[in-house]
């Protein structure tokens, strides 16, 4: 499930299209050319606000934290002219070497050892771009920990490899995507179809910016092979009006161009990403988690939260993988003897009272260890789900996030709340903390 990781890489995917960024997304730092080690001197290159330039190619560079790891993120901008709009269409690799110095610089500062990470990203071009800079330094080639996002990608001539480091998010009507990779099948049956060329043509330059129909009707003769998206896909539904998931050349020429813009992918995200284990108003109650942990009551058909509320945790049925309702009866003696639901009391009073959840989540260490938090009156556990984890902040003394990711790098690159997966998880398979 996307979490705030990926938010952010969104973020940077759509600030990748900005010349002057007034700030990079979550509270990131750009890079300097002094910093990469980059000299700026050939025709046509530029590097400012973390942006760099040659010719019409441009990426953004930062560093922060990121899904718990002190980061590098390069983000590829995306198709925003004429020349990147025939790129996607003819072979997106034209505009790659342009980034080559910037790549080399990028590589030596993540070896240097000073990051524990590279997250790699864009939308459209950008993420095709993302596409070829992950299939340049696959997995296992250098002790460097390489993760991508793409958004909306049409893919890129590159092999369809099962990459777990790599997660394209893709809107499920985005005429984008279904064009690059069905390009072949496309071409086949518009080339030449007087009926069809020209409608498709029409939708591309529509679809890619500053692209006139004259320049998609004479690329479609290149039509001959698939683009691929490396990696697994992860479908969000897009805006509302849109035609479903497109299947055929005709449902291609029906698409809604406006399902490509990136603000789609952040909303979508956005929406999943800051949203708790549950839904609703079922707080820290995680509906999946309960009906896989509890089978008779999967099929059962009853309802998950009626189900914990009204007997689950009175059997000591856990709420969460982050919610031991064992543990906090055990512990809270006082809530046990007065028959109370655990978790809504954790989520009304427990908190607040510096109870914990489980074992590794010290409510009153990470309110002391975290002021801001503190000081916002937030619930520290939803912090740490939502946001805290991301950050590298650590659950309490018994658990160090970083490490935890570092060790179990399948984690880090699937963008995972480490404690979460090691509660529900890593316990059981035997991973190690730190």
């Amino acid at each position: 499930m996307p979490t705030v990781r990926d938010y952010t890489l969104a973020q940077f995917a759509s600030t990748a299209f900005e010349n002057t960024p007034s700030a990079l997304p979550g509270g990131f730092t750009p890079l300097t050319p002094a910093a990469l080690g980059v000299v700026v001197d050939a025709p046509g290159e530029s590097f400012a606000n973390g942006v760099y330039r040659q010719d019409n190619a441009a990426a953004l560079v930062g560093t922060g934290v990121l899904g718990g790891l002190n980061t590098i993120v390069l983000a590829f901008r995306g198709a925003d002219d004429r020349t990147d709009s025939n790129n996607v269409l003819r072979d997106p690799a034209t505009d790659y070497p342009k980034f080559a110095e910037l790549v080399a610089a990028v590589d030596r500062l993540a070896a240097s050892g000073a990051y524990q990470q590279v997250a790699v990203t864009g939308h459209s071009l950008g993420g095709s771009l993302a596409q070829i800079f992950m299939a340049n330094h696959p997995a296992g080639a250098t002790t460097v920990h390489y993760v991508s996002d793409t958004f909306g990608s049409p893919g890129a001539l590159v092999p369809d490899a099962n990459d777990a480091r790599i997660t394209n998010y893709v809107v499920v009507d985005d005429p984008a995507v279904f064009l690059g990779e069905n390009r072949e099948a496309v071409g086949n049956t518009i080339d030449g179809n007087l009926l069809l060329e020209r409608p498709a043509a029409e939708l591309a330059a529509r679809v890619f910016p500053g692209l006139t129909v004259d320049d998609a009707l004479d690329a479609i003769p290149t039509f001959s092979a698939n683009y691929e998206n490396a990696g697994g896909t992860v479908n969000l539904p897009g805006k509302a009006g849109g035609t479903g998931p497109i299947s055929s050349v005709t449902g291609l020429l029906q698409a809604d161009p406006a399902q490509h813009a990136i603000s789609n992918y952040i909303r979508e995200l956005g929406n999943i990403a800051f949203r708790l284990p549950g839904s609703g108003n079922e707080g820290l109650f995680d509906r999946d988690f309960y009906l896989q942990r509890n089978a008779d009551v999967a099929a059962a058909g009853i309802d998950a939260k009626q189900h914990f509320d009204t007997h689950g945790w009175r059997e000591g049925r856990d709420a969460s993988a982050v919610f031991d309702t064992g543990f906090y009866l055990q512990n809270n003696r006082d809530v046990a003897a007065a028959g109370v639901n655990p978790l809504a009391h954790f989520e009304t009073h427990g908190w607040r009272e510096g109870r914990a959840p489980d074992a590794f989540f010290d409510t009153g260490v990470y309110l002391r260890e975290n002021p801001d938090v503190a000081a916002a009156g937030i619930n520290p556990l939803v912090h740490y789900l939502l946001f805290g984890w991301n950050e590298g902040r650590d659950p309490g003394p018994a658990f160090d996030t970083a490490s935890y990711l570092l060790a179990n790098p399948d984690v880090a690159a699937a963008g995972i709340n480490p404690l979460e997966h090691y509660l529900e998880f890593g316990i059981n398979e035997g991973r190690v903390i730190a």
